[in-house]
């Protein structure tokens, strides 16, 4: 039987390769792991772009019937600008009755006092008469009792003259109520009524203004995050249409209660998440009201 020689270059060669297979299942790199990118915001929500104040719902303060419409949507308005005018044809009669009574009680307590110079000369005359001796207690005392009669009759009369003055500025008020004013200065947004309709404050907004004021977020704060924000920090605003382009707000307020979400984007979304509304003021009004915007929080001091 025949012996298979190892020489000595098979050996060598076979040391080799068993330290070359030994190597490989060591790892002998030394670069570490690469760390996770940090955030440079310590909370992000949804919000909402608002008006300080909110929008103005101008209703009817009067059932009636549109007779005139000053402004249309888009019009700039002022504090006191009719914006809706009421028939006034009732209301107006009725202030002229309201007047004319008024006028018949100021002419009664005008002619009360007329008599009041005659009837006082009277007493005194009577009065002195009595004195003298040249007439009776008793006409004396008929002189005052006519004189206090009169005195009542006058007070009775001015009294109806204030009660009449009373109906006229009643009467004059209703006029006033059936003119729809703005409240504040500001932009009209919409207008739901036209001139012949029946309108009454059960028929909910016939205008609706956007006011002259700074816009704001409202911006649902999850409460994992009410605590890492606070009033006075900055964050940036972006639009949801237009995210390239953010705005730095600072929050003004953090509210008090918790309330499930409102800006959830579909509705399959959880609704049983609870958020906090937080209150951020826009550097300008280029966002336009109701716009959606995400809300990146920065840290204090940024």
């Amino acid at each position: 039987m025949s012996k298979t020689v190892l020489t000595p270059l098979v050996l060598a060669t076979a040391g080799a390769v068993a330290l070359m297979l030994g190597g490989c299942g060591k790892t002998t790199s030394t670069t570490p792991p690469a760390a996770a990118p940090t955030s440079k915001f310590v909370a992000i929500a949804r919000g909402r772009v608002d008006v300080q104040g909110g929008l103005v719902h101008v209703a009817a303060s009067r059932d009636g019937i549109v007779a005139e419409l000053p402004k249309v949507a888009g019009d700039d308005v002022k504090i006191g600008d009719a914006l809706v005018v009421l028939d006034t044809k009732q209301a107006r009669i009725a202030l002229d009755a309201a007047r004319a009574e008024l006028n018949a009680a100021s002419a009664q307590g005008s002619l009360l006092r007329a008599k009041q110079p005659a009837l006082k000369l009277r007493a005194a005359r009577v009065l002195e008469a009595a004195v003298a001796g040249a007439a009776t207690g008793q006409s004396a005392d008929d002189a005052k009792q006519a004189m206090a009669e009169l005195n009542a009759e006058i007070a009775v009369s001015d009294a109806t003259i204030e009660t009449a003055k009373q109906k006229v500025r009643q009467a004059e008020y209703e006029i006033e109520a059936r003119t729809l004013r703005a409240p504040v200065a500001g932009r009209i947004v919409a207008r739901a009524t036209h001139i012949g309709d029946v309108v009454s404050p059960s028929s909910g907004e016939l205008v609706e203004l956007l006011p002259d004021a700074p816009r704001i977020v409202r911006a649902e704060l999850n409460e994992g995050f009410v605590n890492k924000v606070g009033v006075g920090m900055s964050a940036e605003i972006s639009s949801e249409t237009d995210p390239g382009k953010p705005q730095t707000a600072r929050v003004t307020r953090i509210g008090e209660v918790f309330g499930p979400s409102k800006l959830n984007e579909s509705a399959q979304e959880t609704t049983d998440t609870r958020d906090v509304e937080c209150i951020l003021e826009l550097p300008n009004n280029d966002l336009k009201v109701g716009q959606r915007v995400q809300v990146r929080f920065l840290p204090p001091g940024k």
